[in-house]
């Protein structure tokens, strides 16, 4: 069986040989017959000329004289050694280095056997031109020093004579320059592949990091509304059963229940608004959009003053702050008394909480401690409340700790460094 998603070994073999990389092979492999059947062509046509004028009896240009020591009339021998200094470059993108130990074993022996003077050496010279611009300098000396050798040693006249020099000189210069050519085109192909490489890995970064944004403001989002409607509708659902609980009885009661309904209903439906207006709006229109105010430890008693009208005792201890907080700092603090209020008021019963607020150098320190007799089971699996408040907390580089107290009730306790990055 294969895994999900993979072909086997059977399913890629029988699929047809149609992909960009094949065609783009095949299209190379004709590339190449079509060259090499030009060259050879003007090969025989460079061998063949100097014959035909010679035999109309005409002077034959300069250059084309035979050299001391060649035959005057090119054989079929000769003809057919130039097809094997040529025809090979077919392959010459497939196997490079065959080729060039190919092609130049041909050349030597086309040297050799002292055949007129042809242009079977642009064989050679196009197949080291092909190895350098695909093989690493390493394995390219290793075939095109020893072929260069042989090539150039039997192409040299005698030693001492006039020329040796000389075309020792050119003839090393010509591979020289093949050579030198083929390397910068793979030092250039191997450019292009790393820029290509490093463009796909900015835009695969780009698009994790804008996924990633994403998921944060997402996560922010989901966190300040869980913040403004569990705690508000928390209010609304024990000051309405007190409300109903008392109707008949204490009208005025029931009013006031009412009114604290109202009041709280009224402030978060302004927070949504606010949140909403942001999220309609984007650039400069959003600094238009009309905004709640933001929230802080400054408004700490608007927030304890309907918890208190549902039956809650609640102290806080350390406002005003002796010094300045950080936006950031006050917003979250804000939100984790917040929701540890939210939490007190939903599972512990009647209960009396306490709030202390520690300022210091290095940063604000929260506690919420209440004595409720509910079930000290409130654990992250029943909400996000407990997860939103230790992700602010950890979000500005602090602390975070809610657990049952051992004589009853619940304790929430939070470190918010005042440099973002800092802890405790």
């Amino acid at each position: 069986m294969c895994a999900p998603g993979r072909k086997g070994y059977h399913q890629r073999m029988a699929e047809p040989i149609t992909s960009p990389l094949r065609r783009s092979g095949r299209l190379s492999l004709a590339y190449d017959a079509l060259l090499a059947s030009g060259l050879l062509v003007a090969v025989w046509a460079g061998m063949w000329v100097p014959d035909m004028l010679r035999e109309s009896g005409r002077r034959l240009p300069p250059g084309l004289e035979p050299l001391p020591g060649r035959a005057m009339n090119t054989p079929w021998m000769a003809f057919a050694l130039a097809a094997l200094c040529i025809l090979p470059l077919v392959l010459r993108r497939r196997y490079p280095a065959g080729v060039l130990v190919a092609t130049s074993a041909a050349t030597v022996l086309y040297q050799i056997l002292h055949l007129p003077q042809s242009f079977v050496m642009v064989g050679v010279l196009l197949a080291l031109y092909t190895a350098a611009s695909m093989l690493d300098r390493r394995r390219l000396a290793i075939f095109a020093i020893p072929c260069v050798a042989f090539i150039v040693g039997t192409a040299l006249p005698e030693w001492g004579t006039t020329m040796f020099w000389a075309d020792l000189i050119r003839n090393l210069a010509v591979f020289a320059v093949a050579a030198a050519i083929g390397d910068a085109t793979h030092n250039r192909r191997a450019y292009i592949e790393e820029v290509e490489e490093r463009a796909a890995e900015a835009e695969r970064t780009r698009e994790e990091d804008a996924r990633r944004r994403v998921d944060d403001e997402r996560l922010r989002i989901a966190r300040e509304l869980h913040d403004i409607t569990a705690h508000s509708l928390s209010i609304v659902a024990v000051q309405s059963g007190a409300a109903l609980h008392v109707l008949d009885t204490d009208p005025e009661a029931a009013r006031t229940a009412l009114t604290a309904i109202r009041e709280t209903s009224r402030d978060s439906l302004q927070e949504l608004r606010g949140m909403l207006g942001v999220l309609r709006s984007s650039g400069d229109a959003a600094a238009g959009a009309p905004l709640a105010p933001t929230p802080g430890l400054a408004r700490l008693d608007d927030l304890v003053r309907p918890l208190r009208d549902a039956g809650l005792v609640v102290e806080v201890e350390g406002l005003p702050l002796p010094g300045p907080v950080p936006a950031i700092v006050d917003a979250s603090a804000y939100r984790i008394v917040q929701e540890a209020l939210t939490n007190v008021l939903r599972h512990a019963g009647s209960a009396s909480v306490r709030v202390t607020l520690t300022y210091a150098d290095e940063g604000l320190a929260l506690q919420v401690l209440d004595d409720g007799s509910g079930s000290p089971v409130r654990n992250e699996a029943e909400g996000h409340g407990i997860a939103g408040m230790r992700e602010r907390a950890l979000a500005l580089g602090g602390t975070f700790a809610a657990r049952p107290r051992p004589e009853g009730g619940w304790r929430v306790d939070a470190f918010l460094p005042l440099t973002p990055g800092a802890s405790r």
